[in-house]
């Protein structure tokens, strides 16, 4: 049985057992755990009283004589009346779950990243943590890919057929299943150098997906590998992904160009200038228009531009597509010169729900049904 929250599809647990995989939370300490256990609904760690601050906090709120930066360590009870804080891969020494001592489990994670149940992560513990943390969010990748479907039929592409794609850094798949659950587009070839993550799209796609497990850097010919894997002399009407932003993320060292993870955008573009795809779709952290004083995101365009492409861009945020979380992300959206520029999708939530949109989802909301978990 199955309840809807928003885009969310959220299991009725009575009739899986109690189970779901990777409901699982990371095991803490004795003094996490007192401090977890003084936690209160939105509560962070300066709210807590000194003597079960962490070390770290405590040289960076009483000592740091440059306080530049955050602490080494936060921690932050969810409220369950309002969407989560951004999803990254290391909330899970981060969020606390709203009503149990402990932190929130990897499937909770999936939850605020909108992740049908059905679908099991693959790999360890921390594997699957990351897995998590470094998707786009399902409904918000939907949101855009039903925008430029919609924008395909408008111009007169194919219109009664579903469009064919080429996913690039696939990840565990945050924008693979929102460009499925349109039902307007069939991804043919899923590529990503991440075994684990490979493994959890196979379950995704059972077989209706070619999933390649290989760097795209050692991928010379792009449209020779399209047509040999889909036996199809055709080109990918879509090519979408979301290269590696660790390099741009304020929540990493932010090296840029200078880390080998931020030369992948280019990667990007050299696999649409092979492909030559009517559209395409390319993600990353909002902090990559600040890079190099907004060199970087203009040089971006730029290339984008060249290979004869319309270029839209903007930043949105997942709680605005029905995503239980305040995650920003910005987009790049291309459509070939001639089949007019692609708009952004029009927001379908709000804090403040108007006559077009409706309440955020909130974590309460997303959480619902899930078992609690024992502490051990």
């Amino acid at each position: 049985m199955q309840e809807t929250i928003g885009s969310l599809k959220i299991l009725n647990f009575k009739q899986r057992d109690n189970f779901i995989a990777n409901h699982v939370a990371r095991r803490v300490g004795v003094d996490v755990q007192r401090r977890i256990n003084a936690l209160k609904i939105g509560q962070k760690m300066q709210d807590l009283p000194e003597d079960l601050w962490h070390e770290s906090f405590r040289y960076y709120v009483k000592e740091d004589p440059n306080r530049r930066g955050g602490p080494n360590l936060r921690i932050i009870r969810l409220n369950p009346e309002k969407p989560s804080l951004t999803v990254t891969g290391y909330i899970f020494n981060k969020f606390v779950h709203p009503y149990e001592n402990r932190y929130i489990s990897v499937r909770e994670a999936a939850r605020l990243q909108g992740f049908p149940d059905s679908l099991k992560f693959k790999g360890t513990l921390t594997s699957t943590q990351l897995q998590v943390g470094n998707a786009v969010p399902v409904p918000l990748a939907n949101a855009v890919f039903r925008q430029v479907a919609q924008h395909a039929k408008v111009v007169g592409f194919k219109p009664s057929q579903s469009l064919t794609a080429m996913s690039l850094f696939s990840g565990a798949g945050g924008m693979d299943i929102g460009a499925d659950e349109t039902g307007l587009i069939r991804t043919r070839i899923a590529i990503d150098s991440w075994s684990d993550a490979c493994d959890t799209l196979h379950g995704y796609y059972n077989g209706h997906c070619q999933v390649i497990h290989q760097n795209i850097v050692d991928i010379m010919n792009p449209l020779e590998v399209w047509q040999k894997e889909t036996n199809d002399d055709s080109r990918p009407d879509l090519v979408f992904g979301g290269p590696p932003c660790q390099a741009f993320s304020q929540a990493g060292k932010q090296k840029g160009m200078n880390d080998d993870r931020g030369q992948m955008i280019f990667e990007f573009i050299r696999f649409v200038n092979d492909l030559k795809p009517a559209f395409f779709v390319m993600e990353n952290v909002a902090n990559l228009r600040g890079v190099s004083n907004g060199n970087l995101f203009k040089e971006i365009i730029k290339r984008m531009e060249s290979l004869d492409y319309e270029v839209t861009t903007g930043v949105l945020l997942a709680a605005d597509y029905g995503t239980p979380q305040l995650r920003q992300r910005l987009f790049f959206l291309g459509s070939r010169r001639g089949l007019n520029k692609i708009q952004l999708p029009y927001p379908t939530h709000s804090a403040i729900p108007g006559i077009f949109t409706k309440p955020y989802i909130t974590v309460g909301e997303a959480f619902t049904g899930l078992p609690p978990l024992p502490i051990e």
